[in-house]
């Protein structure tokens, strides 16, 4: 007797007490709901890994080709920036000391562009 009316009372919480087909109606629904992304996985499991690395490539080469222009652009920049002349020689520090007459033939006329380290070179070799 009281397993009957246990039946009873969880029969009333069943759904499908009242209204007959619940269950299959339920399922359509979920399955309804769930059919784009169900077909989308179907879909992404077909795929292989070519298929993902061309998709891929569609982003990823313009982005390479715009970071080997910029890398390319700065390079150039630095070589440009580093073959110019370098600086002049300062005609009062060749004065200040004593240099051949051909050194300061070169000083005066400013033909000769050096870094500081060939100046100082300079200086240091021609000392007696």
């Amino acid at each position: 007797m009281e397993n009957e009316k246990r039946i009873t009372l969880l029969r009333v919480l069943n759904p499908a007490h009242d209204s007959p087909g619940y269950w299959e109606r339920f399922r359509a629904e979920i399955m309804e709901r769930a059919a784009f992304e169900l077909a989308r996985r179907r879909d992404r499991a077909r795929e292989s890994v070519e298929l993902v690395l061309s998709g891929w490539s569609r982003s990823l080469i313009p982005v390479a080709l715009a970071a080997a222009v910029i890398a390319a652009i700065m390079v150039s920049s630095e070589a440009v920036r580093d073959s110019g002349p370098g600086t002049p020689l300062v005609l009062e520090d060749v004065l200040a000391t004593d240099f051949s007459d051909e050194v300061l033939e070169t000083a005066i006329t400013g033909e000769a562009h050096s870094s500081p380290v060939a100046f100082m070179a300079l200086v240091e070799g021609n000392r007696p």
